[in-house]
Order: C-alpha cells, then structure tokens, then sequence
C-alpha cells in the first residue's frame, strides 16, 4: 500500500470513526458513570473485536456481499445486542460515591461488552466489507497490506474512544446527581434503540 493510497484509507477510517454510533455511545456512557480509566477495558474490547473483524473482512469480504443469509443473521445478531444493551443501559443502577463511582461491573465483563458492541456491529461490517476491497490489491501480497489497514483502523478507533471517554470524564462532576444520571442512562438507552432500529433498515452492499 502505497503513500497517497493509505492517507485516503487514513482518511475515510477517521470520518467513520468521529460518527457516533454504539461503540461511542457505550463508551461515553461508560466514562461518564465510572470515569476514563474504568472505561479502558471496554475500549479494550472494542480494539480487540476489530483486530478480528478486519482481517476476517478483508479476505472475505466477496463472500460476506454475497450471502443474504450471512448478511441478515449479523443484522439479526446485531439489533438483538443493541436492544438487550439499551435495556441494561435504562435500568443501571444509579450508585453515588463522591467522585469515584463504585464498580458496577468487572473488567472483564466491561472488555466483553466493548467486544461484543464492535464484534456485532453490523454498520461497522458494512463499513468494512464496502471500503476494503477497495484498497486491497492483489497483485502484491495481502498480508501487509491486511496488517497496515487493522493497524490503521485499530490506532484510530481506539484514539476517538479514549477522546471520547476523557472528555466525558472531565464533563462527569456536573452530572453526578441521581436525578442527572438515571436520566443520562436514558438518554445513552435511546440512542442504542435508534442504533438498532436504523440497522433493521441497513442494506447489504452486494
């Protein structure tokens, strides 16, 4: 992968990683109940799902287009994850302790909620599965060019999650009340819904 080739790729990965969707939203929830540094765990999922995802994608990405059946069960499997979040997400406990929050779940359960978030992201895979082919040539050979792309896409994403959990943490004193919380739980419940529903109307890219 040449230069000019990989700043455009640089470039698309950055725009589909500044939109906000159920990685982000889970995140800044995450960092606003318990801080940035609890939430590295959940990030930590999420780079972990997509040093999978891309790898997978790439070498079947052909297949992936072609299979309606494939296609809709992620769909499925995706919507399901999100609405069983949104209602975890509306009935969380609200739980004040000066400013450290208590932990509410464990690390390992915040990575495997980070994970399964990306791994299950259907808008994400489709993201995939239209942009990489694109930048894969397959004249030369496709391992580097494979590990340059989840490099890229892994760095990038995992920059805009902590960003997006530091700036949620500095904005966390003013939203400690019971009343701000259990109503930013909500509002953080709503848009995983909005998520879910517009997947159900999410077109495959064949």
């Amino acid at each position: 992968m040449n230069l000019h080739l990989w700043l455009v790729f640089l470039s698309g990965v950055f725009l589909s990683a500044i939109l906000p969707g159920a990685g982000a939203i889970i995140t800044l929830n995450h960092a606003f109940q318990r801080g940035w540094k609890k939430t590295l765990p959940l990030i930590a999922g999420q780079a972990t799902a997509l040093c999978l995802m891309v790898p997978m994608v790439a070498l079947s990405a052909e297949s992936l287009r072609a299979s309606a059946t494939a296609w809709l069960l992620l769909k499925s499997i995706s919507v399901l994850w999100l609405l069983f979040a949104a209602y975890k997400t509306w009935h969380a406990p609200v739980i004040i302790d000066t400013y450290e929050v208590a932990v509410l779940t464990s690390t390992a359960q915040r990575f495997f909620c980070g994970f399964l978030t990306d791994i299950t992201n259907a808008k994400a895979l489709a993201f995939l599965v239209a942009a990489l082919p694109v930048f894969l040539n397959p004249s030369q050979p496709l391992k580097p060019q494979i590990v340059i792309m989840t490099l890229t896409m892994v760095i990038v994403d995992t920059l805009m999650m902590a960003l997006y959990a530091l700036i949620a943490a500095r904005l966390r004193p003013y939203f400690q009340s019971p009343t701000a919380l259990k109503r930013q739980n909500q509002i953080f419940a709503g848009f995983l819904m909005f998520i879910a529903v517009s997947i159900c109307f999410l077109e495959n890219s064949n």
